[in-house]
């Protein structure tokens, strides 16, 4: 058996650590993103060390965060006094969606020594499979991926139609990316691999409709990889026991996908999610009428989550890097007034003012304010980054 070892944290940057743990798991970097909000870096390094100790990275995380009710606090708690039957139920509900195992009495050093000892065997998972009904069930035929045939009746006999389709070739063979939707507005996403007549099932987004008090609330609940319908119909029944949250669908752009997988200077999912939302304008040409309509609220602000996310991330180490990269794979330059206006947005949310309306370019980027001298200072040198193309080849 061939085993593929998590390599150690490399620790000469806490985003490197971050990147690391989350492998390249959006979920994951959202719960980190509220860990250090909830406990500042030192904290939330320690956090993380704690749980890499027991091979706990990307989608397991994301995992315990589900069984903490989505609490960053009860996340918090419950990393640092961890518990065999916590390890057990989050085995239960990873088994199915990675290799990995969590282990109770782990450190790095010991699986750098012992990696089998961490990697779930033939037997564990179907060990975890059987007695999966008192977790979360899979249905058989969903269970882990399916013919891309069967797929497709199942997705139809459910009441949805698909909206969006796209071929792209990845590492030289034929993949499919599709967008399903109902009248609901539930949206499921999906990538097949033609040449293995595999069907897969990606992050997908199922709107949950609760009535109290003659209003309805919806809650856009994203657990539902590899068993959407199961779960969907489980939502339904017990909507009322979820969070009543909003949340704008987000698409990938095929571009995106072919650069994401296929080239080694865009692997960074900060990177493929920015991407998607300045070019989510030409996509959303390509939508049918009815996933137009769902995916109408992201179209107006796209562009700005965009920037605000390159903005956010130009506070870290790698941000500078990260949107010299994002230049290079768009082929252009980022818009200056819109960095500026996201750099406003973001100095305003901090509780700074400003007062950049008439003002040039260049003296917007003035300022005795130390708090914004450096992110100036980082946008005059993404602006100043020569554009060297990349391409998907």
């Amino acid at each position: 058996m061939n085993i593929k070892e998590r390599k150690e944290l490399d620790f000469s940057s806490f985003p490197n650590v971050i990147k690391m743990m989350i492998e390249e798991n959006a979920n994951a970097a959202s719960i980190i993103d509220e860990l250090i909000e909830l406990k500042g870096e030192s904290n939330s390094l320690a956090t993380l060390i704690l749980l890499d100790d027991m091979n706990i990275r990307g989608v397991q995380l994301d995992n315990l965060y589900q069984m903490c009710n989505q609490s960053i606090e009860t996340f918090y708690k419950t990393v640092i006094s961890i518990t065999k039957d916590d390890i057990n139920s989050l085995n239960q509900k990873t088994s199915p969606l990675c290799i990995y195992k969590a282990v109770f009495e782990g450190t790095s050093k010991d699986r750098k020594m012992n990696p089998q000892k961490y990697i779930f065997t033939d037997e564990e998972r179907e060990k975890y499979f059987k007695n999966r009904q008192n977790y979360y069930t899979v249905e058989k035929d969903l269970y882990p991926t399916i013919k891309i045939k069967d797929a497709l009746k199942t997705i139809s006999a459910k009441g949805f139609i698909c909206g969006y389709e796209k071929e792209y070739i990845n590492n030289h063979e034929k993949e499919t990316y599709r967008i399903f939707y109902n009248k609901n507005g539930d949206i499921i996403q999906t990538i097949s691999q033609d040449n293995k007549d595999v069907f897969l099932w990606e992050d997908s987004k199922l709107n949950v409709i609760d009535t109290k008090d003659g209003i309805n609330y919806i809650s856009y609940v994203i657990e539902l990889k590899d068993h959407p319908f199961q779960t969907y119909d489980e939502l339904l029944n017990n909507a009322e026991n979820f969070v009543k949250t909003f949340q704008i669908p987000t698409i990938k752009a095929i571009a995106g996908i072919k650069y994401k997988y296929k080239n080694p200077s865009y692997s960074s999912f900060v990177t493929s999610s920015i991407y998607d939302l300045l070019t989510f304008e030409t996509t959303y040409q390509e939508l049918d009428n009815g996933l137009k309509k769902i995916f109408a609220p992201l179209l107006e602000i796209a562009s700005d989550l965009a920037y605000d996310e390159i903005i956010n991330h130009l506070n870290a180490d790698d941000g500078i890097e990260i949107a010299t990269n994002l230049q290079n794979i768009l082929g252009y330059s980022l818009s200056k007034s819109k960095l500026l206006k996201a750099k406003d947005r973001f100095c305003e949310a901090h509780g700074y003012k400003t007062n950049t309306e008439k003002k040039r370019f260049v003296s917007k980027l003035m300022s005795d304010d130390p708090y914004t001298k450096d992110m100036n200072h980082r946008i005059i040198n993404v602006l100043k980054h020569d554009i060297e193309k990349v391409t998907s080849d």
